[in-house]
């Protein structure tokens, strides 16, 4: 039997990261954009049911504490930040990779 997903919340900077690469994506391909939002979508039903997966996020801001990192399934630049919390799982952020999120993340 496979453990009940987790509930996703996605944090109101996500849901902004998001839609800036999306914005970025459509003004070069309407499909890539599609594909990246298809491939999003898939990637958090993996890590609602699979929370532990990724690398864990080091940093010295003690906010970021139990942060996990997986990029987006065929989107490799493109990082997810979570955390879970109970039965919740927090998307913090959406970066892509060549962003010097650790800078971001430490203000």
């Amino acid at each position: 039997m496979n453990p009940t997903p987790l509930t996703l919340d996605v944090a109101e900077d996500a849901q902004t990261d998001i839609a800036e690469i999306g914005f970025y994506l459509a003004e070069r391909s309407r499909a890539v954009e599609d594909r990246f939002y298809t491939a999003f979508d898939q990637t958090l039903r993996l890590l609602a049911k699979a929370p532990g997966l990724g690398g864990c996020y080091q940093c010295s801001n003690p906010e970021m504490e139990g942060v996990r990192i997986w990029q987006v399934n065929g989107f490799p630049n493109h990082l997810i930040f979570c955390r879970q919390q109970g039965d919740m799982l927090q998307i913090l952020r959406v970066i892509h990779g060549a962003r010097d999120y650790d800078t971001m993340f430490n203000e």
